[in-house]
């Protein structure tokens, strides 16, 4: 059971954090002080496609951020000690879901960044953590689909053996 308070703990705790985050994104992007990690450069000198990324990785920012909602909502439900129900398998599958479109949404994105520095003959091939968090939420959204076609497989193995007893 602490196992479980802990982890309903550490997901709101970062739920909360990109929250926030997203919350001053909105109130600093206005100022001008936004930079593109990977191109450096100030919003001022932003063409059409940068803004569009912008606008893209905003996109995946929220839908990251509906990934940990859902499982805020599954830990929430595994606090019941009920771990086959209906809700958090659904909660388990709709996290796993919106994790997988983040990574993929990001991996466009790092993809399209790349492009850009090839149309400026800035030819570089960088390994940074930048490549591996949109491997690791395609890996974890991945798991928890698999997770939840368990549970489920799981929940109606169980309804089985309680109907022949």
């Amino acid at each position: 059971m602490k196992k479980t308070i802990l982890f309903k703990t550490l997901v709101d705790v970062l739920y909360f954090f990109h929250f926030f985050g997203l919350l001053g994104v909105f109130f600093i992007l206005p100022f001008g002080v936004v930079t593109i990690n990977q191109v450096e450069m100030n919003v001022e000198d932003w063409s059409f496609f940068f803004w569009t990324l912008a606008v893209v990785s905003l996109v995946a920012y929220i839908i990251f951020l509906r990934g940990l909602f859902y499982l805020r909502k599954m830990a929430r439900f595994l606090l019941s000690n009920k771990y086959f129900s209906e809700q958090i398998i659904i909660n388990l599958k709709k996290s796993g879901t919106y994790f997988l479109f983040t990574g993929i949404l990001s991996f466009i994105l790092i993809f399209l960044v790349w492009i850009s520095k090839l149309t400026e003959d800035e030819f570089k091939l960088v390994y940074d953590i930048n490549f591996i968090i949109p491997l690791f939420l395609i890996i974890i959204g991945m798991f928890f689909i698999i997770q939840s076609k368990t549970l489920f497989l799981a929940k109606n193995m169980k309804e089985e053996n309680e109907l022949t007893v």
